[in-house]
């Protein structure tokens, strides 16, 4: 099985990232072999969508080109492209994902057909699971009561579905950092999700 984690974080000691490990160790507690590859979209070479549009043109619904050839989005993309359960990692700033996570987000723009609305070109591939992780600092529930992971939820499902998978886990924390109450709830959710998410791939 193999794990691509997208950490779109800018505090790599925050509790996103913890969310991540509690997943981790979800996964390992079920037993399948587990590829782990990380890619930081804060820290990696990936360039701004310049809105040309040009990649929309491509009709090949998977290997559709960015203009932009010269940084690392085609090889992290294909990385995500080819994961058995893809995570997307992201604090909650502002009503959104991070802008690391945002810009990698936009760059996915060559996997998006917008004949209705914008949905995946490339139809889902049977078994494969996307997860997101995100934290937000307010608590649940005012964290969906005030509409704060309403946006960051849209987009993040709509990614896993542009990266074809047909099964979609979510943690939306919240509060981590107020009591330890709080940061156990969540950390114990992401836990189950990697449980959850393993579950297919058990030997």
């Amino acid at each position: 099985m193999k794990i691509v984690i997208l950490d779109g974080t800018h505090n790599k000691s925050g509790m996103t990232l913890k969310l991540v490990d509690k997943f981790l160790a979800g996964v390992e507690s079920v037993g399948p072999r587990a590829e782990v590859v990380t890619h930081d979209l804060l820290n990696g070479n990936i360039s701004f969508c310049k809105g040309c549009g040009k990649c929309t043109e491509d009709k090949d619904p998977v290997n559709a080109k960015c203009m932009i050839v010269d940084d690392e989005m085609e090889a992290v993309k294909q990385a995500a492209l080819s994961a058995d359960v893809l995570v997307f990692a992201t604090p909650i700033y502002e009503y959104c994902v991070s802008s690391a996570m945002k810009r990698f987000l936009e760059r996915s723009l060559t996997l998006v057909t917008f004949k209705f609305g914008p949905t995946a070109r490339a139809k889902a591939i049977k078994g494969k699971v996307g997860v997101v992780i995100c934290s937000s600092g307010a608590p649940f529930p005012f964290n969906h009561l005030m509409g704060i992971t309403r946006y960051p939820k849209f987009m993040l499902n709509l990614a896993c579905k542009l990266y074809r998978c047909d099964r979609v886990i979510m943690v939306l924390a919240g509060g981590m950092a107020a009591s330890p109450k709080l940061k156990n709830k969540w950390e114990d959710k992401a836990l189950n999700a990697g449980k959850a998410a393993a579950l297919g791939f058990s030997e």
